[in-house]
């Protein structure tokens, strides 16, 4: 039997901005099913450096394309085929890429912030070899992995996602949604994951080495076999199982420590000294990484220590003074804080769920020191899903992108606060304030806002 003839890749077509946006309305037709309308077939065509801003290329078919540098922002490409395309460089940011087909995308330096890939299919593949069809011949296949290196993807949303065998390195995931994503023997060494929420992503047997993990959320996780040498975990949170096992456990003996009942009353005391004699003596609380877990410190007067990172899930603070405190990143799930005083608290990204701040104040602090300066309270990126916030006063509050997915905000007070890209999914909202209040991009799904006090709110 003869030999098989060798078999050329196409030649890549280069198309002028014109051909381009022609192609593109031909496709936008056939979306909208008029009889002019024809599917876009762009398979193996140099868009390099073209724009596609704004279009909508749902369910076409773009695989092998070259777009490097390519402007995709806000760009429709829902269910789209992309297999082995190249978007170095490519702006893409907030692209919908929603169950696209993306294995063997080389996505490496481009721009994805805010970019939703919900339910994508970026894992690895073997592509037909060159010339083949899409039948890959045995033996002949090209691997490749899908290469997020160095991506720019801040709040990217990757839901569901399939990241197996990717390649993640040094990319800025900050704030990204992963949760349910699979991410099995994925390379993720070096890359920024501060404030991700990954809760029953699979991360068994990847390369976590030197990622930033600080304040993410990692609950229901499977972390078998992955490695985190290096990892900083400060304010993660994780399964207790998990903390327990081989993967963490000598991350998490370096990341918290917990001082013992002595050494809490003594820095208890020697901060209310500090405060009484506004900084003259005694000794500033200063307690950030502490495991203050399941303590009993209802009253305790705390204004203006540093609990940054620190564990206090179920920890009972009830009517505390926490003005000004710093509580960034901290573990707060459960914890007790019913008519505590927060007010001009620091709350970015921590994390709040299923906590109790029912009648808690949360509003700004007014006229402080000789420049007579106010104190917002800074929740920005924190999480109070399924949290009891009845009652609880958030004026002026800094809430832009918190999650109250599922939380009581019943007779709530959030009058001029900030609440830009925030989630209220779930929640009870009947007499909650929200006159003058920044809405913009704030999801009420499925809520009925005729029940909310809206006033002069903004960005609805």
């Amino acid at each position: 039997m003869g030999s098989r003839p060798a078999l050329l890749t196409p030649e890549p077509v280069r198309l002028e901005q014109n051909q381009l946006d022609r192609i593109i309305l031909k496709h936008e037709q056939f979306l909208a099913r008029r009889p002019d309308g024809k599917q876009a077939e762009l398979s193996f065509y140099d868009l390099s450096d073209r724009s596609l801003a704004r279009r909508d290329l749902s369910h076409a078919d773009l695989s092998e394309a070259k777009l490097v540098r390519a402007n995709l922002d806000d760009c429709r490409l829902r269910m789209a085929m992309l297999v082995g395309a190249d978007l170095s460089m490519a702006s893409a940011n907030r692209v919908n890429l929603s169950s696209a087909d993306l294995r063997g995308v080389s996505f490496r330096g481009a721009q994805l912030n805010g970019a939703l890939l919900f339910e994508a299919n970026l894992s690895e593949i073997i592509l037909p070899a060159a010339g083949e069809t899409s039948r890959v011949v045995s033996g002949t296949g090209r691997y490749r992995r899908t290469d997020l290196s160095a991506v720019q993807a801040q709040g990217i949303d990757l839901t569901g996602a399939k990241l197996n065998g990717s390649v993640v390195l040094r990319a800025d995931f900050t704030d990204a949604v992963l949760r349910g994503a699979d991410l099995h023997d994925a390379d993720i060494r070096n890359a920024n994951l501060t404030g991700a929420d990954l809760e029953s992503a699979n991360l068994a047997g990847a390369q976590l080495a030197g990622v930033n993990l600080q304040g993410a959320v990692l609950t229901g996780a499977e972390i078998d076999g992955a490695n985190f040498a290096g990892a900083n975990i400060s304010g993660a949170v994780f399964d207790p199982r998990a903390l327990r096992g081989k993967e963490l456990c000598e991350l998490v003996a370096s990341a918290y420590r917990a001082p013992s009942d002595a050494e809490i009353n003594e820095a208890l005391a020697r901060h209310a000294s500090w405060l009484e004699t506004q900084g003259k003596g005694g000794q500033r609380a200063m307690l950030s990484d502490a495991d203050l877990g399941g303590r009993q410190l209802a009253r305790a007067q705390l204004a203006l220590a540093v609990l940054t990172n620190g564990k206090l899930t179920n920890t009972n603070l009830a009517q505390a003074g926490l003005a000004m405190i710093d509580f960034d990143a901290a573990d707060l799930r459960g914890a007790v804080l019913t008519r505590a005083d927060l007010r001009g608290a620091r709350l970015h990204r921590a994390h709040l769920n299923g906590a109790d701040l029912s009648g808690a104040d949360l509003g700004p602090v007014r006229s402080v020191g000789t420049g007579k300066r106010d104190f917002r309270t800074n929740g920005e990126r924190a999480k109070f899903a399924r949290a009891n916030l009845a009652g609880t006063v958030l004026r002026e509050a800094q809430l832009n992108g918190a999650d109250f997915s599922g939380a009581d905000l019943r007779g709530a007070k959030l009058c001029e606060a900030d609440l830009q890209d925030a989630i209220f999914t779930g929640a009870l909202i009947d007499g909650a304030d929200f006159d003058g209040a920044n809405l913009a991009r704030a999801q009420f799904a499925g809520l009925d806002l005729d029940k909310a006090l809206l006033g002069r709110a903004k960005g609805l």
